[in-house]
């Protein structure tokens, strides 16, 4: 007798990604895209699934790249699903979505679940958003129920509106993310809203570090990188730290240029201030117009910087020649 597949061991790939790989004939390919959906994404995993060599695993990642299903190597998750907007979304009749009320218990389930959360009763067009998340992209009610949660959680937040109802839309937007970043099983959308609580519960924190002075909600990319600095376990002290040594370059914030010392001070091992001042000093400033300020304060003028090597460049510079040696 077959062994029972559970609803947990089930993966789920989409019809587009199915396609590309049976026209392509690639058999490595197709077996290591099902490896990367089982580890969400996690190359490591998939070739220790599959005891691949390092050889075999980065010609097969590249031939899925070329076929939109990759990203490329080192990132934290390789796998990378066709984006819906490259084929054309189906149009759903209301005679479509009324047969798959009928016929389909999980749906007419989730229909009636979707009105609840949202204190309202779904539109046409909002039934047709539902089914797309639920047909097209294949995400499981598991799946899509506390995704409509946290969609409604961050908008009140963002809004500081308690009563605010986000639009279909908006959820079915939120559904495509999901669905490319991997998020399609409940054990996967458990994990990952464990990391939103897990930024919220920093966020303010490490908007204070960075210089905001009136308490508000991330936006946009700040969101991003802050998620990202909570992922890498960064002290709010280190960032600090990173903060004033942007401003001191700078002149002002710069959340790309933030990251950058981050992510260099982690690769050399320093992990605490102390560490950073220890190994990574900067020059001193030749001006004494800015004595008695922080450096959050400072703002040097275009002539300072000019003046001041980057101190940053050098040290990445030198970390290099030493992984070189």
């Amino acid at each position: 007798m077959a062994a029972l597949l559970l609803p947990n061991e089930i993966l789920s790939m989409s019809a587009q990604a199915a396609r590309r790989l049976v026209e392509a004939g690639d058999g490595d390919g197709a077996l290591l895209y099902l490896a990367l959906l089982e580890c969400g994404g996690d190359e490591a995993k998939a070739a220790a699934s599959l005891r691949w060599d390092g050889e075999r695993l980065g010609r097969t990642l590249e031939r899925l790249a070329a076929l939109g299903l990759a990203q490329s190597r080192g990132d934290a998750s390789v796998l990378q699903p066709p984006r819906p907007e490259d084929a054309p979304m189906p149009e759903y009749t209301r005679g479509e979505v009324n047969a798959a009320l009928e016929r389909e218990p999980d749906f007419k389930n989730l229909y009636r679940e979707m009105e609840r959360a949202l204190g309202r009763v779904l539109t046409d067009s909002d039934l047709k958003s539902l089914y797309t998340l639920y047909d097209y992209l294949g995400l499981p009610p598991e799946v899509i129920l506390p995704m409509t949660t946290h969609v409604i959680r961050e908008e009140r937040r963002q809004r500081n509106s308690a009563g605010y109802v986000p639009r279909m839309a908006r959820i079915q937007r939120e559904g495509f993310r999901w669905k490319r970043l991997g998020v399609d099983t409940a054990e996967r959308a458990e994990e990952f809203l464990r990391r939103e609580e897990q930024v919220d519960r920093r966020e303010w924190a490490i908007l204070s570090a960075v210089g905001a002075k009136e308490r508000r909600p991330a936006v946009g990319r700040e969101r991003e990188f802050i998620a990202k600095w909570v992922e890498a376990g960064y002290s709010d002290e280190l960032i600090r730290l990173a903060y004033e040594r942007t401003v001191y370059q700078k002149g002002a914030m710069n959340w790309p240029y933030m990251n950058r010392i981050l992510e260099r001070w982690q690769q050399a091992g320093y992990r605490t201030p102390e560490q950073v001042k220890a190994g990574d000093k900067p020059p001193q400033r030749q001006s004494g117009r800015s004595a008695g300020k922080s450096p959050a304060d400072f703002q040097p003028s275009r002539e300072s910087i000019r003046e001041n090597n980057d101190w940053l460049d050098q040290f990445l510079e030198q970390q290099k020649e030493k992984k070189g040696g």
